[in-house]
C-alpha cells in the first residue's frame, strides 16, 4: 500500500487510464449480456451452436480479457519511469479494444483488425519495461518503490523525490501551448479545496435529484445509496491523515505510528475504487442490460460516485502542505 509514497507526480493521469480501462471491459461485458438476450444463449453456455455474431461478440471479450491482466503488469511497471508516455500507449491499446469489438460485432471474424492498431500501445508498454542501460529503468523504480517501504535504500535524494510525487498534481498544469507553468502561490490550497468541493456537492446533488425525481422503490432502490455513503467514508479516511504522516516525517506516535497512517490510507483508497466499480455494476447490470425505461437513477449513482472519487483526488494531491497553517 505504501508504495503510494513512492509514485511519480503524473502517475495520476494513468489512474485516468486504468478508469478508462475498466469502461471498456464494463461495455464489452454488457455487450455479451445484451447478445444473450438476443439470441438465446443461457448460462453457463461460452459459445452458440447456431449464432456466429453470438460468438464473435462473446469472442471479443474474451480475448480482451486474456490480454487485459497482462497489460495491467506491464502498464503499471512502465509508469513507474514514464507515467505520461505510459498512459498514451494504454489510452491506444484501450481505445483499440473499442474498435476491435465493433469489427467482430459485424459478424466477420476479419473485421476485428480494425483494432490492430493497439499493438502501438500494447507493444509500447512492454518495450519501455524491457531492461536497459539506463539506471533509472523501469525495472529499478519498481525494486526501489518496494525497497523503500520496507526501510532499505531510502537515499536523501530518494526521500526527497518522494515528498515531490506526494504534494500533488497541479505544480504540473500549463497554460495551453505556451512554455509557463501556472503559478499557484499562495492560492492553491483554496483553488483544490473549492474544486474538490463542487464535485462533493455536484455528486450528491445528482442523487439527491434523481431520488426525489423517481421516490418508487421499483425504479429506484433505496440500497444503492450504499455505494454514495462508502464513496463519502472513502473521502474522509484519504483525507485524514497527511503525507507527511504516511511518510513518517510528522507521525510516529500512537497505537501504529507510520504503519497505522499506511493502512488508513490504504483502506480509504479501497473503499474509493471499490464504491466506484459497484457504482457502475449497478449502472450496467440493475438498469441497462435489464433494459429498464428509466436509466438515470444508475446514471446518477454513477456520477455521484465519479465525482465524490475524483473530488477526494482533488483535496488530496491538489494542496500541498508547505502552505498548511
Amino acid at each position: 500500500m505504501a508504495v503510494l509514497t513512492a509514485l511519480p507526480s503524473d502517475f495520476g493521469y494513468v489512474i485516468f487510464t486504468y478508469l478508462y480501462s475498466w469502461i471498456m471491459i464494463a461495455y464489452l461485458a454488457v455487450k455479451v449480456g445484451s447478445a444473450r438476450k438476443k439470441y438465446g444463449v443461457k448460462y453457463p453456455t461460452m459459445y452458440s451452436d447456431k449464432d456466429q455474431v453470438f460468438n464473435c461478440v462473446q469472442r471479443a471479450h474474451q480475448n480482451t480479457l486474456e490480454l487485459y491482466p497482462q497489460w495491467l503488469v506491464f502498464q503499471t511497471i512502465a509508469a513507474l519511469v514514464y507515467p505520461l508516455t505510459a498512459s498514451v500507449l494504454g489510452a491506444i491499446w484501450v481505445t483499440s479494444r473499442f474498435s476491435y469489438a465493433w469489427g467482430y460485432y459485424t459478424g466477420d471474424p476479419a473485421k476485428r483488425m480494425n483494432g490492430a492498431y493497439g499493438y502501438i500501445g500494447y507493444l509500447g508498454v512492454i518495450f519501455l519495461v524491457l531492461p536497459s542501460n539506463e539506471t533509472d529503468n523501469c525495472a529499478c523504480a519498481l525494486a526501489r518503490a518496494i525497497g523503500s517501504q520496507v526501510g532499505l535504500n531510502r537515499s536523501p535524494h530518494q526521500k526527497l523525490k518522494t515528498e515531490r510525487a506526494m504534494s500533488g498534481f497541479l505544480d504540473g498544469i500549463r497554460c495551453g501551448d505556451c512554455d509557463c507553468n501556472v503559478d499557484w502561490g499562495e492560492r492553491r490550497n483554496t483553488i483544490a479545496s473549492i474544486a474538490a468541493g463542487v464535485l462533493f456537492f455536484t455528486g450528491w446533488w445528482i442523487i439527491i435529484d434523481a431520488a426525489v425525481i423517481y421516490p418508487l422503490e421499483e425504479d429506484f432502490h433505496r440500497a444503492y445509496h450504499t455505494c454514495g455513503v462508502i464513496a463519502t467514508v472513502a473521502f474522509l479516511m484519504i483525507n485524514a491523515v497527511s503525507n507527511g504522516q504516511v511518510r513518517g516525517d510528522s507521525y510516529s506516535e500512537g497505537c501504529m505510528g507510520q504503519t497505522g497512517a499506511r493502512v488508513w490510507l490504504f483502506i480509504g483508497f479501497m473503499l474509493a475504487f471499490g464504491s466506484l466499480i459497484a457504482s457502475m455494476w449497478i449502472l450496467f447490470g440493475g438498469f441497462v442490460v435489464p433494459g429498464k425505461p428509466h436509466t438515470y437513477p444508475g446514471i446518477a449513482i454513477f456520477f455521484q460516485n465519479a465525482f465524490i472519487f475524483f473530488g477526494g483526488l482533488v483535496f488530496k494531491f491538489g494542496r500541498t502542505e508547505d502552505l498548511w497553517q
